[in-house]
Parts: C-alpha cells; structure tokens; sequence
C-alpha cells in the first residue's frame, strides 16, 4: 500500500503496523522520535497495535538538543 512519510510516497507492505514500520521497514531509531497519523499524534504505547490504512500522511520529528 501507498503512505506518505513527512510528504515522500513510499510504498510499504499491506497489514503494516506504525512499529513495524519505524523498526522494520525504515530501520529507524525510535528513542526522541515522535510520530503523527493523518495530524493526530499516536503514543508510543500504541505504536505495536496501530495499523496504518493506504494513503495515511505520516509526519516523523525527532527531538534534539541544543539551544
């Protein structure tokens, strides 16, 4: 199925968790990252049983430090 991450198409496999797609499919850290499914934000807790639907718009930020 199709998905955008931070406005980039990207084709990802059907029956796709959020956490699946983080660690499996992007091979992203996921400590500081947060992360948002059609403009709603999605906790961490839920990211194991979140399935993510075709077309969903997915923004990833990532906290850092400095000042």
């Amino acid at each position: 199925m199709n998905i955008l991450i931070n406005q980039q198409s990207r084709d990802i496999p059907d029956q796709c968790s959020l956490e699946q797609l983080l660690t499996q499919v992007l091979g992203i850290p996921v400590a500081g990252l947060a992360v948002a499914v059609d403009q709603t934000v999605i906790p961490s807790t839920d990211w194991p049983g979140y399935m993510l639907q075709p077309a969903d718009k997915i923004m990833l930020i990532r906290a850092t430090q400095g000042g």
